[in-house]
């Protein structure tokens, strides 16, 4: 008889820990060793903790490339550890390769059912990518597009994530509902994403199927991130496709206890809620609030991250929607708004009394991202929240193509005026403990400019992407460490290379560039390198992963 593998003869415990941390920690060539995170604030799974680190989209992107099933096939032993391991089978991902692998009986997703019964009882982190990477920005399988700058009458192209596949398997994974950890799904196009939200909403039995009884809530449930990845569409005033913006859907609406209309106000559906992500994602934003934790609850986590992005004018929350909306968010440490924000009601009154009502207490937060296409969302969500907490900046422009005519002048002013008088730090500045600023194609006066440094009392490090320094001089004085990408930076004939030195050194070799940012010798250093996408944002509207 062959003599017995040393590995053949470890614990069965031992042995099924080795196949999870296989199974769920990062290849190598995945892994991030930069990472701000220390060890100690990662799992032992390999991911950041829901709403601390804000490329957390779902745990199953950072899983090995090695599938349990790998493990359950070597031989017998193996396969019973693994089969008898059932937090090995909690990670359901998802995409458009497991439409190549039906059953013999023509079934979808025959992995997605295998996964969901050998996990048993255990939380479930599920991760639907319906996107193509050769999908043409069409919203159906006809020649052209709805808004595409692909457009082509002679091409013909048919997208192979339909509706009834985002149907079928959210009919597989629902009625274990009340397991789901994470929930993130991603889509091109929206009748696939609204598919998706009428399962969710678990209002029409006959459309999908759900646990019997209904839970009275979802305790488990960590992470909803919910994203049509096509932010072209959100330029328009007009949703698109036009007319399909309704009716708006609430997730998990069906489990709701009681009405909204009701005396009673029903109790959080998602107690536990950390990570809530809505990117080109519109819902019933007057019902959001009874999804999220109740704030000062001493038995809940509370909202950590929020993200609103991508929204078209016409299905953006009003100034009322989101004040409640943000309300309930008292845990909330990051706050990302972009090409989204308040929609101005055409009501005045309603304006009004918005503006009226006193700044929002978010005292956890640290981070604030505003992308903007029209800066007046962005202005009036800055008069909507207290941000004296803040301590790190990013404002962008957000529109692919540069628009000088749409500059970014009131965003700035309002980021430079002191605190009104409905604030309880009157007469304070706007961000007074923001050590970290990040500015990406914001076009504005260089007296603009200065007026914003001089605001930032706490400013330690400032970053300038696609953009020229202006107002520069007023840094001078200040201990300020500076990275600058100025635009077009790798076509410029005198733009030197990549490097760290002072300011005054590297602005005296760009003799040509405009004399508002060749006199800006300021700060302490300067990291002049070419622009990558999505500096200060995470550009996730196309192909992530």
């Amino acid at each position: 008889m062959a003599p017995q593998a040393p590995i053949e003869r470890l614990p069965v415990e031992l042995l099924s820990y080795i196949f999870i941390l296989g199974a769920h920690t990062p290849d190598p060539q995945d892994f991030d060793s930069e990472s701000d995170a220390t060890d100690g604030e990662r799992t032992r799974e390999g991911h950041e903790p829901f709403g601390e680190d804000e490329q957390a989209i779902s745990p199953c992107i950072f899983s090995s490339s090695t599938p349990p099933d790998v493990f359950a096939a070597v031989n017998r032993h193996w396969r019973e550890v693994a089969l008898g391991t059932p937090k090995l089978w909690t990670r359901i991902c998802v995409t458009i390769g497991d439409l190549q692998h039906n059953t013999s009986d023509g079934g979808w997703f025959p992995a997605v059912s295998r996964y969901v019964s050998r996990s048993r009882r255990c939380p479930l982190d599920i991760y639907i990518d319906a996107r193509d990477p050769e999908w043409d920005f069409s919203e159906d399988d006809m020649a052209g597009a709805v808004v595409s700058p692909y457009f082509d009458d002679s091409y013909g192209y048919v997208h192979p994530f339909r509706v009834e596949h985002v149907h079928y398997v959210l009919n597989i994974l629902l009625p274990h509902v009340a397991r789901i950890r994470s929930l993130a799904i991603l889509t091109d196009r929206w009748a696939p994403m609204q598919t998706a939200l009428q399962c969710l909403s678990f209002q029409t039995s006959a459309f999908v199927s759900a646990p019997d009884p209904l839970p009275s809530g979802l305790p488990l449930l960590e992470s909803l991130v919910l994203m049509r990845c096509n932010e072209f569409v959100s330029y328009h005033d007009r949703f698109s496709p036009h007319g399909q913006q309704g009716p708006a859907y609430l997730p998990f609406r069906g489990l709701l206890t009681a009405s909204c209309d009701g005396e009673r106000q029903p109790a959080a559906l998602l107690p536990n809620l950390r990570q809530l992500v809505l990117s080109g994602v519109h819902l019933d934003w007057s019902s959001l609030p009874y999804l999220l934790p109740t704030p000062h609850d001493p038995d809940g986590i509370g909202l950590k991250r929020l993200e609103l992005s991508y929204h078209s004018a016409e299905v953006r929350p009003d100034e009322q929607q989101l004040r409640r909306i943000l309300q309930k968010c008292q845990s909330l440490r990051t706050l990302t708004v972009q090409v989204s924000g308040p929609h101005a009601p055409e009501a005045s009154d309603t304006c009004r009394s918005a503006d009226d009502a006193p700044p929002i207490a978010l005292p956890a937060l640290k981070t604030l991202k505003l992308g903007y296409y029209d800066v007046q969302p962005a202005v009036a969500l800055l008069g909507m929240v207290d941000l004296g907490t803040v301590e790190n900046v990013a404002l962008e422009y957000s529109y692919p193509g540069r628009d000088e005519t749409l500059d970014g002048e009131p965003l700035l002013l309002a980021c430079s005026a002191v605190t009104s008088t409905a604030s309880s730090r009157y007469a304070q500045p706007v961000f007074p403990r923001a050590r970290s600023v990040a500015l990406r194609r914001v076009e504005a006066s260089a007296e603009t400019f200065k007026a914003f440094y001089a605001a930032l009392p706490s400013l330690r490090e400032l970053s300038v992407a696609q953009m020229f320094l202006l107002g520069g001089e007023s840094l001078m004085t200040r201990d300020v460490d500076l990275s600058f990408v100025p635009p077009e930076a790798t076509a410029h004939p005198f733009a030197p290379e990549p490097s760290a030195a002072n300011i005054s050194e590297v602005f005296k070799s760009w003799t040509s560039v405009p004399e508002a940012c060749a006199s800006a010798t300021v700060g302490r250093t300067i990291i002049a390198r070419p622009d990558a996408s999505g500096y200060g944002f995470d550009r996730k509207h196309q192909k992530l992963c």
